[in-house]
């Protein structure tokens, strides 16, 4: 379990259906499953999530930069700790 930014998650109900919107408080950080005990991703999921990670930390990083189109080939790297880590807000 990794904890949450609690004034940045809520919950709402749409159509008779509970959505809830989690903000993670450790960015980058890749959750097998948002609730406790209740399965995990798979790994091709769990590289896909890595991939989305590490090209948003790119876009963060070069603004002026368009990086929609980009592929990963092969195994990507922790956007976590990759070229010296993510850059907390």
């Amino acid at each position: 379990m990794h904890p949450v930014k609690t004034d940045s998650s809520f919950w709402t109900i749409e159509d008779g259906e509970l959505h809830i919107t989690l903000q993670k408080r450790e960015k980058g950080k890749t959750w097998a499953s948002p609730i406790k005990g209740q399965g995990s991703l798979d790994p091709y999921a769990a590289d896909q999530e890595q991939k989305r990670l590490m090209l948003q930390r790119f876009q963060e990083e070069n603004p002026g930069f368009d990086f929609s189109q980009a592929q990963f080939s092969g195994t990507c790297p922790d956007p976590r700790t990759f070229m010296g880590g993510i850059h907390t807000d």
